[in-house]
């Protein structure tokens, strides 16, 4: 619409800023104008007022009323004379052009006494812009009043026909009353004068204007648009013809090598997008490109395609929270928005169900004027059963050696049941009854062995069920050191090694796996103890100092836990490497040099840390750190944990018995069989 176009709204900005000034400008000559005429008129009036006053004078003198009458009436007979009137000191029309106000009183409030009696003390001295007043007139025009005081002069008070007392300053008021008719009427036909020349200023302005705004600003802005709208279709081709060299010639040349460059970076944008979809696509790990807000899956590459089994069809469907459990949901929502971030080990759901475990490096990105999530995806499923076989093979490694250990363990409740057995073979073949204290009390005694049987039983079961690093769960710390001494605990005494076990109470649990941590701390006790033997072994001190202390305790948010023992120590020049895969300082075939290895990789699955402090031929302390989880309700429950010394029970204990065997049980070598 031609109402929108630049040119006319210039024109109207133009024209309206143009006819503002001269409005202004003619406004402010009015009234310029107006006031100078207004002035010169009082001025003019109060002339004629000092004029009648001085020509009354004498009349007034020699009181010759007739002669003032007659003066007042024909100086009040001009034209533009409305009124000339005479007041006394009291306020009395003595004199007056209009016949029917003589004699009347005005109040002191009335227009033509205000000036003089705006106080207490009337004024004797009024400067003539005080002494005119404009008012209306009956008739609708404007009228100029002027008083001009008569004073008590002393040819007057002197006079013998007077008999005004000297103090008497003022004797009464001339008021002249001027029509402003006439002025008023000259004035409006200059103000109509000047709108029309002003209008016809404004006009021819406008029009010239138009044209020079038609030829040096819309023709070259329509040739201009016009090579707009072609970039806009897409056409890079046409340069912009515009010849002027003012600015929008300027501006058209730049538009003209925009529009080259815009060519330029189209032809690389294109080949930058083809390296992107190529790198993208050919990637050897699953990528993702989500919304930073919704987390809606907006792109995905082949490979996210081939690992979990749907269509991008189905992925741009879904959410990439649905692909992790609800856990690791709520970690990735609450981290991924913020920074760049690497989640370790989480666990993803491909369409036919099953798991896999992935690593998730993911960045927040403006990608394509959008924020978004670029995350890759690091298949680790092959590695986490790598890890989950080794320590499965460590485990089975550590029940080896334990297997002597283990075997006396079982050994002393089959030992004390073979002893209730003779018991009752002896009553039976000497036809003797038993009393039934004593019935209950062996019964009673061989179910508790056979209980504690089944108990070690079930705890190595469970010591070697295969365990998953995504079953962590929040464990007291306490309870997997209690339980390695289940199976150990027999043994090390045997063995004379002195447990100490200091294990704060109310210790906030731990998040990890049970079996996994009971592993850590059965592989640093068995460490302990072989130290411990090879320093006896040496000669380097007595069955006195091999003391294996474990402590639990609380800093701050972490929960501590320290293996000390008294053995052989660790040599500094191999102590930076006992963490490393088959790495072992045992006689061939007495390690295999995975125990601490797997200890550091399961205490770094739980978010901990291990260190240790050693001093060659004083010992060895391994500091474990772990942080305290908060959500202690998850925790499920405590399993029963056997006390560190198990009563033993002898043919003593069966009374009649002392003849059936020849000798009390002896305790095992070396956990031998008795």
């Amino acid at each position: 619409m031609w109402y929108r176009s630049l040119g006319f709204k210039l024109i109207l900005a133009v024209g309206g800023v143009t006819a503002l000034v001269f409005a202004v400008f003619f406004y402010g000559t009015l009234q310029t104008q107006s006031r100078e005429t207004l002035s010169e008129m009082v001025r003019s009036v109060h002339l004629a007022s000092e004029i009648v006053r001085r020509s009354l004078r004498y009349d007034m003198l020699q009181y010759q009323p007739e002669r003032l009458h007659r003066a007042i009436d024909t100086i009040g007979g001009h034209e533009r004379i409305e009124k000339v009137r005479i007041f006394n000191a009291m306020g009395q029309i003595i004199y007056s052009s209009d016949k029917t106000e003589m004699g009347a009183y005005l109040d002191k409030s009335a227009e033509q006494c205000y000036a003089c009696h705006a106080r207490e003390e009337p004024f004797e001295r009024l400067e003539t812009s005080k002494r005119t007043r404009i008012f209306q007139s009956e008739a609708g025009y404007r009228v100029l009043g002027m008083i001009n005081p008569i004073y008590n002069e002393p040819d007057c008070f002197s006079g013998s026909c007077h008999v005004h007392p000297p103090d008497q300053k003022v004797l009464g008021v001339l008021d002249i009353d001027v029509s402003l008719e006439g002025m008023d009427r000259a004035l409006e036909r200059v103000r109509l004068h000047m709108l029309f020349l002003a209008c016809i200023a404004v006009l021819a302005i406008a029009v010239v204007i138009a044209v020079l705004i038609h030829r040096f600003l819309n023709r070259p802005l329509h040739h201009l648009l016009q090579g707009i709208e072609r970039v806009g279709s897409g056409d890079l081709s046409t340069p912009i013809r515009v010849q002027s060299r003012d600015e929008i010639g300027a501006l058209a040349r730049s538009f003209n090598v925009m529009t080259e460059r815009l060519r330029a970076s189209e032809r690389e944008l294109r080949d930058s997008e083809e390296k992107y979809r190529s790198l993208f696509e050919n990637d050897p790990n699953p990528i993702f490109v989500v919304d930073l807000e919704t987390f809606q899956i907006l792109d995905v590459n082949i490979r996210a395609v081939e690992t979990y089994g749907y269509s991008r069809e189905e992925f741009l469907a879904m959410s990439f929270l649905d692909l992790a459990e609800e856990r690791d949901a709520k970690k990735i929502e609450e981290l991924a928005t913020q920074a760049c971030i690497f989640l370790p080990r989480v666990r993803h759901r491909r369409k036919t169900g099953d798991y896999l475990y992935v690593n998730i490096h993911s960045c927040p990105r403006l990608h394509l004027g959008r924020d978004v999530i670029i995350a890759n995806i690091a298949d680790i499923t092959d590695r986490v059963q790598a890890e989950a076989q080794l320590i499965q093979a460590g485990k089975m490694a550590t029940l080896g050696e334990m297997s002597a250990g283990v075997a006396h363990e079982l050994n002393q409740p089959l030992n004390a049941i073979r002893i209730g057995c003779e018991f009752f073979l002896k009553k039976v073949r000497r036809a003797e009854s038993i009393g039934p204290e004593i019935l209950t009390k062996v019964a009673t005694q061989m179910v508790e062995q056979v209980e504690r049987a089944s108990s070690i039983i079930n705890h190595l079961r469970e010591f070697g069920r295969k365990s998953d690093a995504y079953e962590m769960e929040p464990v007291e710390i306490n309870r997997p050191i209690q339980d390695v001494f289940t199976v150990l605990g027999q043994q090390l005494r045997l063995r004379q090694i002195r447990v100490d076990l200091e294990l704060s109470e109310n210790l906030p649990p731990v998040l990890g796996v049970a079996n996994r941590l009971e592993q850590v701390f059965l592989n640093l006790v068995m460490n302990a103890r072989d130290a411990m033997e090879e320093r006896r072994h040496r000669g380097d001190g007595d069955a006195q100092e091999m003391v294996l202390r474990i402590r639990s305790f609380q800093e701050g948010d972490r929960v501590i836990v320290t293996v000390s023992d008294t053995g052989t120590g660790i040599p500094e020049s191999v102590r930076e490497r006992i963490f490393e895969p088959f790495f072992t300082t045992k006689e061939v075939g007495r390690g295999t040099g995975l125990g601490l290895s797997i200890s550091y990789g399961i205490v770094k699955e739980c978010g901990g840390t291990i260190e240790v402090e050693s001093e060659e031929g004083r010992g060895t302390t391994f500091r474990l750190s772990f942080p305290a989880c908060g959500d202690a309700d998850a925790w499920t429950g405590r399993r029963p944990v056997l006390a560190e010394k198990e009563p033993r029970i002898t043919a003593s204990d069966f009374p009649g018995m002392d003849q059936v065997r020849g000798q009390d049980e002896r305790p095992c070598e070396d956990g031998g069989d008795p």
